[in-house]
């Protein structure tokens, strides 16, 4: 009984691992980590700009139109 649940703790303790490299490595969330080299700003949306400002924690209240809001972005740094 012991080992079973020694092989259940190991194998989620295994599972958060990998999880966890692979979101280090950007590849479950690809949107908040990548750089200006490889986002293209005029391309993205207007409500994924807003997600990328609320996730910077910087607000956009008075952003009216979308190239407000990609000047926000690009003011904002990575």
């Amino acid at each position: 009984m012991i080992e079973k649940c020694a092989l259940i703790v190991f194998y989620f303790m295994m599972l958060f691992i990998i999880t966890r490299f692979l979101e280090f490595a950007g590849l479950l969330s690809r949107g908040m980590r990548c750089s200006e080299t490889c986002t293209d700003m005029q391309m993205l949306s207007t409500k994924r700009l807003q997600k990328v400002l609320d996730h910077r924690g910087i607000s956009y209240r008075y952003a009216i139109e979308r190239t407000d809001l990609t000047s926000l972005v690009d003011g904002s740094g990575n």
